[in-house]
C-alpha cells in the first residue's frame, strides 16, 4: 500500500508540473510510463519529440530490466554467484554505475554503498512487509554489506560479490543514470525544451518554460501535510534536480520514524540530523551524480557532506533541510544565472535559511 501511495503521489506531481509549466509554445508530447518503482513522465516539445519520448521509453524499460530487482536483472544474477568467485556478465549500463558507485564509497568511507542489498531486503521499507529488526538480524545482514567485497573486471561488462549472501541495491543511483541517458536521446533528436520526471525527486529540466523563463520546481516540505505542501519553488534550466528525505518512504512504530535511507555503516535508517536533501548540479553524468549525492549527502548530514562536496569540487548547489533549518549550500556554478534568484526565493519562503557559498 505504501508504495502505491507513493505511486500515486509521483503521478500527481509529474500532472502538476505539466499543468503550471508547458514549455515555449509549442505542443508538447507528453507519454507516462510506470517503470523503475515509479512514474515516469517525459515531456518533449520541439525537434524530434515523438521519436525522443518513444525510444526514452523503451531505454527506461530496458534499465528496468537490468537495474532492478526482477529475477532476470543483474542484480539477482549477482546475488546468485555471490561467493562462487564466478564473474557475472552485466550490461554496460549497470557496470558505468558500478564504477560511479565504488568510487563514491570509498570517498564517502560506506555511506553510499549499493552491496547494502541485503539491508534493503530485511528492512522492507515501502513494501507491505516493512518491520524493525532485531539487532542480531542487523547485524547478520551487515556481515553481508561491503563495497569492498564488489569486483568489477575492468572490462566494462563483469563483476562478481566476493561473499556468499551479498547483493547490490541500485536504488540511489539508477533514476539518476536514467536522466543522462534519456537527456542524451532527447539531444540526439533536437529536443532542447522539455521535461524528465522520474518519479518527481528526480527531475532533468530542458530549457525554458512557456514564459521563456527557467522551470520552476516545487522542494516538498518533509513535513507538510501533502505532497504538494512545498519548502520553495526553485528556478532551473539545463540541469536535473534530485531530492532524498525521510518523507518519501517510511513507517513508524512507537512514535519513531523509519524511514527507506539506510545508512550502511549501521544497519539502520540514517540519523543525521536532516529530513531531506536536494541537489542540483551540472557537469559530466550530473543525472546520476546529483541521484547518488542525495543519498550520500543525507547519510553523512550537513557537516560532513559540506566537506565531501569541497574535496570532490563539485559544481552543485545543494539544500540540507533539518528540522531548525534550511542550509543553501552553492559551490561553483550549479546554477550561474539563478543563484541570486534561488537565495531570494528561499529567502522569502522558507523559514530559517541559511545561505552559504563554497570556494569558487
Amino acid at each position: 500500500m505504501k508504495k502505491q501511495a507513493n505511486i500515486l503521489a509521483a503521478a500527481l506531481l509529474a500532472a502538476l508540473l505539466l499543468l503550471l509549466f508547458p514549455a515555449c509554445g509549442h505542443e508538447p508530447v507528453v507519454k507516462t510510463v510506470l517503470v523503475m518503482d515509479t512514474v515516469a513522465q517525459l515531456t518533449a516539445v520541439d525537434g524530434e519529440a515523438g521519436a525522443a519520448v518513444d525510444e526514452s521509453i523503451a531505454l527506461l524499460q530496458r534499465l528496468d530490466r537490468v537495474a532492478g530487482t526482477g529475477a532476470e536483472s543483474d542484480a539477482a544474477r549477482l546475488a546468485a554467484a555471490s561467493g562462487t568467485g564466478a564473474w557475472v556478465e552485466i550490461s554496460p549500463e549497470v557496470y558505468e554505475m558500478l564504477e560511479a558507485a565504488q568510487d563514491w564509497a570509498a570517498r564517502t568511507d560506506g555511506a553510499f554503498d549499493v552491496t547494502a542489498g541485503p539491508l534493503v531486503a530485511l528492512w522492507g521499507i515501502g513494501t507491505d512487509h516493512a518491520r524493525v529488526p532485531a539487532p542480531e538480524e542487523i547485524a547478520a545482514a551487515r556481515s553481508h554489506v561491503g563495497w569492498q567485497r564488489l569486483e568489477l573486471a575492468g572490462d566494462g561488462q563483469r563483476a562478481r560479490l566476493l561473499s556468499p549472501g551479498m547483493a547490490i541495491d541500485l536504488g540511489g543511483i539508477a533514476k539518476g543514470y536514467a536522466l543522462d541517458a534519456v537527456r542524451a536521446i532527447y539531444a540526439a533528436h533536437g529536443v532542447k525544451n522539455g521535461m524528465i520526471s522520474l518519479g518527481g525527486s528526480s527531475l532533468y529540466a530542458l530549457g525554458k518554460n512557456e514564459h521563456g523563463d527557467d522551470w520552476h520546481i516545487g522542494i516538498r516540505a518533509p513535513r507538510g501535510e501533502t505532497a504538494q505542501d512545498y519548502l520553495g519553488i526553485l528556478p532551473i534550466s539545463d540541469a536535473p534536480l534530485s531530492s532524498s528525505g525521510d518523507y518519501e518512504r517510511y513507517f513508524e512504530q512507537d512514535g519513531q520514524r523509519y524511514h527507506h535511507i539506510l545508512d550502511p555503516r549501521t544497519g539502520a535508517p540514517a540519523s543525521s540530523g536532516l529530513y531531506g536533501v536536494t541537489v542540483i548540479l551540472r557537469g559530466d553524468h550530473a543525472g546520476m551524480m546529483s541521484d547518488l549525492l542525495t543519498t550520500a549527502l543525507f547519510v553523512l548530514g550537513e557537516e560532513k557532506g559540506r566537506a565531501l562536496l569541497k574535496a570532490a569540487d563539485l559544481p552543485a548547489t545543494v539544500l540540507f533541510i533539518s528540522p531548525d533549518t534550511t542550509a543553501a549550500y552553492r559551490l561553483g556554478e550549479a546554477l550561474p544565472a539563478g543563484g541570486a534568484s534561488l537565495q531570494c526565493i528561499l529567502q522569502k519562503q522558507a523559514a530559517g535559511v541559511r545561505w552559504e557559498e563554497g570556494p569558487p
